[in-house]
Formats: structure tokens, sequence, C-alpha cells
């Protein structure tokens, strides 16, 4: 029986390395998509056995039954308990896009120290609102600024945002706010069209990942923010690279794979056990 549940751990080990490796493999491909979160995998321990001798007449000190007596206890493996985003800033980067823009919230801090995070609100094809940090837009032949899968950016009373598709790059221009301006160099023809929508998540734990950039959140829809915090701001013609740490990452993948072969010697060691005990009972 201890055989078999010392296979059972290094086979739970060897699954839970490999559910890691998926995550950190996802993390290396998007390491070029703008405001891509990376995805760590927290590992956990099954819970502790307490093993018992039978047939002993003395109760042991651990308080056992009169017929058992405590000898110990084993570790039953690790387990992938979950993937969690983590929404640390990536770098911002110029692209000189005209619709390009990246959320600055480094500096964004709750009244009770809880490290919140800010995101533009988008809307997908079937209408539901989604979450993103991926600030890569255009403007489409309906005039909608969309993202890069065709979700319409949302503005700050939740409606899809229009531009005329027709103007030059350099008659619209997007403050620190979002706010979306039309001829920023010529005064008197200065006009504020439209602003982006950004919601406040005070908790991004609870984020969902969708893929493509995408979160959403069960059972709630965050209304936009009317006003930007003091310590957040939009930068035009820039986006924010992946947080995603290419060495770090790379290291995490190496350990992984030693992790992996480990378990795996474990598991022949005890087959090539079960295969001498088969023979013995043969003999």
């Amino acid at each position: 029986m201890a055989m078999l549940r010392g296979i059972d751990t290094a086979a739970s080990g060897m699954l839970a390395v490999q559910r890691r490796q998926e995550a950190l493999t996802n993390n290396l491909a998007n390491i070029e998509t703008p405001g891509y979160k990376k995805v760590d995998t927290t590992l956990r321990a099954f819970p502790e056995v307490f093993l018992e001798r039978i047939n002993d007449s003395k109760q042991s000190s651990k308080g056992n039954a009169p017929g058992f007596s405590w000898i110990g206890s084993m570790q039953q493996g690790v387990y992938a308990q979950e993937n969690i985003s983590s929404f640390l800033q990536g770098d911002l980067v110029t692209t000189n896009n005209p619709y390009d823009v990246a959320i600055d919230d480094q500096a964004l801090t709750l009244s009770n120290g809880q490290k919140a995070s800010v995101l533009f609100a988008v809307e997908n094809a079937a209408g539901e609102t989604r979450y993103t940090r991926n600030g890569r837009f255009t403007v489409d032949e309906t005039g909608h600024l969309v993202t890069a899968e065709g979700c319409k950016v949302l503005n700050n009373q939740g409606k899809p945002v229009q531009i005329d598709p027709s103007l030059a790059s350099s008659e619209v221009s997007i403050s620190p706010k979002g706010e979306i301006i039309l001829n920023p160099d010529k005064p008197a023809n200065r006009k504020v069209v439209d602003t982006i929508g950004l919601v406040l998540i005070q908790n991004p734990n609870k984020l969902i990942k969708e893929g493509n950039g995408l979160f959403r959140l069960d059972g709630q829809k965050l209304a936009p923010l009317t006003d930007l915090p003091a310590s957040v701001q939009l930068h035009h013609k820039m986006i924010e690279k992946s947080n995603v740490d290419p060495s770090m990452t790379m290291t995490n993948m190496m350990e992984n794979v030693r992790l992996y072969e480990a378990n795996q010697k474990v598991l022949q060691a005890y087959d090539r056990s079960l295969e001498l005990l088969n023979s013995i009972g043969r003999v």
C-alpha cells in the first residue's frame, strides 16, 4: 500500500509540473502581446495523512484509541491549485500609432493598501462587457474604436466610442484622462468628441481570463470611472508591453523539466520494484 501511495505522489507531482509548464509556455508565447498579463501557477500540497499501527494494546501519547498507536505522517504530493494572472504593469513603449493608448497605474494603491488595477472596458460581438489592458486600437469602417479582435471600445458612459474614420491621424489626440480631442493644435476648432471608458478593479484576482487579452467579472458589471484617480493616466501613441520576464520564465521552465524528470525516475524505481515482487511471487 505504501508503494502505491508513492506512485500516486510522484504522478501528482508530474501532473502539477505539467500544468505549470503549460502556463509558462503560454506566457512565453505572449511575450510580444500588448497588455498581456503573465499567469502564475500556485502549487499546493495535498492534506497530510497520519499513520497508525493496528493491534497495539497500548494507548499512545497522541491520544489514539486503544488498539491503535500513532507512528508518523506522510505527504501525498502536490497539485496545481489555480492559475493567477499577475497585474504588475509592463513597460510602456512608443508606437506613434494614432489610436494606441497605454494605461499607467503603477502608483495606484487603495486607501487600505491593496493594489488595484485599471482596465479598458470593451464590448464583444455578443454585446457583453469585457475588460482588457491591450490599448492597441484602430477605427473600423463604421467609425467605431475597436481592439485588434474587433471588440468595441466603450466610453465613460458605457457606450461604444465613435470617431470619423476619414480623419487624419494628426487631427486626433487622446489626453491623459482619455479625452478624444479633434484638432488638438487648432484652438479655434478644438473639440472633445468622446472619452475612453476605464474601470477600476479593486481586486484584480477576481477577474476571469478569457483569452485574447480579455477578462470578465462573473455576476457584476463595473461602472466606468467618471474621473480618473490622480495616480492614473493614459499615454497616447504608446502601448503597454507584456509583463512576462523572458529570462525568469526560461529558468522556471528548465526547473520544471528537472522536477518532471525527478518524479519520472521515482516512478521508474517503483515500477522495477513491482516487477521484482511479481517475479518473486511467480517463483
